[in-house]
């Protein structure tokens, strides 16, 4: 087995703050207050500046010249664009990742949200979350498609922050595990057009439970009541 790579100073910082903005502790549109954070994290300016820099070229960030680092705000048109191109991006990675499907993959699939149902059940949103994005990211995988992989890659956090707001009301959540469960049957039958069509419906369920926890002018990324 391949011993566990450790993560440099930069990565860490990196997720630390993925970690911050996505659980809501840090919202949209604040100022990152680096003295305090860098006291926080331990850490130094230059890998956290360089940990900023990632995060900037991934959306997550803004560089406000002259004015410093602020979590980024989404519009309510930005929000309803991103779903538009994650139907297309992941509906093409069913059509190229259903005929690639061995009994093996299935049986991997169906462990994962197996797990995602237990999480559901006990409560644990994080780990349901979890479950939630192994599955998206598998099928990805089995698209075979470099170009793909990597666009989606690039969306990834954006999506993750849509998929935790969504995931924050419970009964949508089970309706979502219900909706990947319709996705897993299309793919024990092969049926990669039935499977495009579910993957359809389920992210524009998604976007439409995302883009409903938000007023008009900005969407916000801090959970209520936190």
């Amino acid at each position: 087995m391949n011993a566990p790579r450790h993560l440099t100073l930069r990565e860490r910082i990196y997720e630390e703050i993925v970690r911050m903005i996505v659980s809501g502790e840090l919202p949209s549109g604040a100022p990152l207050d680096e003295k305090a954070l860098t006291e926080k994290l331990q850490v130094s300016r230059t890998p956290f500046r360089e940990a900023l820099g990632t995060l900037s070229k991934e959306g997550l960030i803004e560089i406000r010249p002259y004015r410093g680092f602020f979590v980024r705000s989404f519009s309510r048109k930005e929000i309803d664009g991103l779903y538009e191109l994650r139907k297309v991006l992941e509906c093409f990675a069913v059509e190229l990742a259903v005929p690639h499907m061995s009994n093996h993959h299935i049986a991997a699939f169906e462990r994962i949200l197996g797990s995602a149902v237990d999480a559901l059940r006990r409560g644990d949103m994080q780990d349901y979350g979890k479950y939630d994005r192994e599955f998206h990211e598998m099928i990805a995988a089995l698209s075979d498609n470099a170009a793909l992989i990597e666009t989606l890659s690039r969306l990834a956090l954006q999506i993750q922050i849509g998929r935790v707001i969504a995931n924050e009301s419970h009964a949508f959540a089970e309706q979502a595990a219900r909706e990947r469960d319709d996705i897993l049957a299309a793919f024990r039958r092969r049926d990669t057009r039935g499977a495009v069509a579910l993957m359809h419906t389920h992210i524009s369920d998604v976007q439409q439970a995302v883009l409903a926890r938000f007023g008009e002018e900005s969407v916000s990324l801090q959970k209520e009541g936190g």
